[in-house]
């Protein structure tokens, strides 16, 4: 059972990591805003006046665009036919003339993404709550590597290393000194850390490295 389980869930971070990355807004200037309108390339637009994130916390980065406070909006943002989305200032130099029946969400896949993230979360939860102690760290130690590490891998590696429902589930003897022999909570929170920080600071970097087309700034939670 917890092995179809963990395909499942497998296939569902691949699916939205994916989806996350090919749907994440990526800046662009305002020529490129003016060719796709004046071609006829946009299927949705929004005016808004910054990105907010609305996924669940550490999980893949779901922005949305907030309903602009001040006239004109400063920013600018489309989504394509082939479902990528971009953003550009407001710079004035564009218009919507003749496209108004086309301004929607253009971030469509967001829903989906965060549900996947809030199933993730909620069969973590349970498991860990409900199911037998785990074998190589406690549950602390499992919950801050859920609650800290980005983009739901620290779950990810949760569900190869623990097997909650599979027998045998006998816990080892503690060793002759009496400590723990299960990864504590500590090293979990502190692993936690490093590797959110490691995360980030390499996803800056390839965002330099690479640009936007290839790793959205606003990928990273």
């Amino acid at each position: 059972m917890w092995r179809f389980g963990r395909m499942v869930l497998v296939a569902l971070w691949l699916f939205a990591a994916v989806t996350a990355w090919w749907s994440a807004p990526r800046h662009a200037d305002s020529e490129h805003a003016r060719v796709d309108l004046t071609s006829g390339y946009v299927t949705a637009y929004e005016w808004g006046q910054r990105w907010t994130d609305v996924a669940p916390d550490r999980w893949f980065a779901s922005p949305d665009v907030a309903p602009p406070t001040t006239e004109p909006a400063p920013i600018f943002a489309w989504r394509t036919p082939d479902g990528r989305v971009h953003w550009t200032e407001n710079d004035g130099t564009f218009g919507v003339g003749g496209l108004e029946y086309k301004q929607a969400d253009v971030m469509v896949l967001s829903t989906l993404i965060n549900g996947i993230g809030l199933l993730f979360t909620v069969v973590f939860l349970v498991v860990l709550l409900t199911a037998r102690p785990p074998l190589t760290g406690t549950r602390w130690y499992w919950f801050w590597l859920f609650a800290l590490v980005p983009f739901g891998l620290g779950v990810l590696y949760w569900t190869f290393r623990e097997v909650p429902w599979t027998q045998p589930r006998t816990l080892p003897e503690p060793h002759p000194e009496g400590a723990e022999h299960r990864r504590r909570g500590l090293r979990g929170l502190i692993t936690g850390i490093v590797v959110s920080v490691v995360a980030s600071a390499l996803l800056l970097a390839l965002t330099h490295l690479l640009g936007e087309r290839w790793v959205p700034d606003l990928l990273n939670p």
